[in-house]
This record gives C-alpha cells, structure tokens and sequence, in this order.
C-alpha cells in the first residue's frame, strides 16, 4: 500500500525530570506546543507548568539533576509551585483537547520523545497518552538518519542544539530541527521505480575505508571518533559515568543527550 500524505497534528511535549527513572523520580516542568502538520503552532503561546515539589522529593536528584536544575532556577521554581501533578495533568489534557477533540488522532512529538512517553504512562499523565496516537513523531530518528546518509555539507548545516534544558526552549530547538529536515524531504527528487532499496538487495557494497567515510587500515569507516563538536560533546558525556545519573550508557535513556 502506498503511503498517503498526512495532516495529523502534533503534540509536541518536553519533561524535566527529577531523573531517568519513572518508577521513582517525577516530572518537575512540563510544556508542550500543538502544530499542524507543516510545524506551524496552533497556539503561540502553549503550555507550561512548574510542578510543585518537597525539599525531600529533590534531595534524591543526581549530581547532575542538581546542578543543571539547579543553574535553570527549576529546583527553586519547584519549591515555590503550587501546582500539583494532578493538577498540571488535567490542565495540560484540556489544553490539548482544545485544539484536538478527537482522540487517537494528534501524534506526541520531540527529541528522543520515547524518554517523556515513559514519564507521561505513569499517573495522573497517562490520561494525556490515552488521547494520542500509538505512533511518536521523534526528530532524533530522523537527526540518525541524516547522520548515516546525508551528505556532509548537509550535515554542517544542520542546526546545533544549544542544550539549555528547560521544557519549553527543548520544544523550540526541536521545531527548529524539525523544520530544517522538513526542508531536506520537500527538495527530494521522486525515486525512480526501479531503484533497488529492499532488504533482499546484496549487489551494493559497504563501503571502504576512505577520507570521505572515515575508516583506515583493518578499520571500517563507523569506528573513527567524533567528527563534530556535537559528536565529541555527546562522546565526552557517555565517558562520564555520573551525567544524567546514569551509571553505564546502558542504564536507561538520557535526557541528557539532544
């Protein structure tokens, strides 16, 4: 069946958290931005909230969480919110529902937008999933693809994320990538229907070690090292066992990494 265009909104959602664990650390702002399909907002202004939060709550923060929340001014803002999570929960569903009242429709959108959907499954958020669609609109899938196959000078101007870590300029940054990969699929050519893609095809060939793909003696061109300061940024944090309160990079996502 061939694809067909789509004019589903999106909800655009972005979580700080106590945390990476949603079994026991909590949300402690949370904003969201609704779009129509092209990534124009419905609502300039959106949603955010503070949710309040005990000096005992935040005293579990990693060092991280710590300093990061705490240099944003969240840690304090939590403190002096008087905004619950069931609260925060019901406003932030009413305000979608305002723009999207048919259920199952509007896709949840972000970077690495899987990490928020863990937060938002636990109560009282998950009857804002309840509302969406299954599917998930991640930028960071496609930011993977164009770092796989996308030519280099498409690649250097790609926007950098400025990784500020507040809910509402993470949304920003990610309508701003958003838009930019939206540019690359508009100025595509039609592929030809003979062009081979499928999985069976075994006449390409990986490619070999050169200047352009990385690579060296014995070596195959994915294990060179970081090739952008974005890439030696992320390369430095995974070395770090403490970032994110983590303690391997495969102790669970990282809200950390754009």
């Amino acid at each position: 069946m061939a694809l067909t265009r789509s004019t589903d909104p999106l909800v655009w959602i972005d979580c700080e958290m106590t945390g990476l664990n949603p079994a026991t650390d909590t949300i402690m702002s949370i904003s969201c931005i609704i779009t129509n399909s092209d990534l124009a907002p419905l609502d300039h202004q959106g949603f955010d909230a503070v949710i309040q939060h005990t000096p005992l709550q935040l005293s579990t923060m990693s060092e991280w969480c710590v300093r990061t929340h705490g240099a944003s001014g969240l840690t304090q803002a939590c403190l002096e919110s008087t905004t619950t999570a069931p609260i925060a929960a019901r406003a932030l569903l009413q305000y979608v529902q305002r723009y999207i009242p048919e259920p199952r429709r509007a896709l949840l959108a972000g970077n690495s937008v899987h990490a928020d959907k863990m937060f938002l499954m636990v109560p009282p958020w998950n009857a804002i999933l309840d509302h969406l669609h299954y599917r998930l609109f991640d930028v960071s899938a496609t930011k993977e693809m164009v770092r796989r196959w996308a030519s280099p000078a498409i690649l250097e101007t790609a926007p950098v994320k400025q990784l500020k870590h507040t809910a509402r300029e993470d949304i920003l940054e990610s309508l701003t990538e958003a838009r930019y990969y939206k540019q690359l699929v508009e100025g595509m050519t039609t592929l030809s229907s003979s062009s081979s893609y499928g999985v069976n095809d075994t006449t390409a060939e990986p490619p070999g070690p050169s200047k352009s793909n990385g690579g060296g003696p014995g070596k195959p061109p994915w294990t060179t090292g970081a090739t952008t300061a974005q890439d030696e940024w992320d390369m430095q944090k995974l070395k770090n066992s403490h970032v994110g309160g983590t303690t391997t990079v495969y102790d669970g996502f990282r809200t950390d990494v754009p």
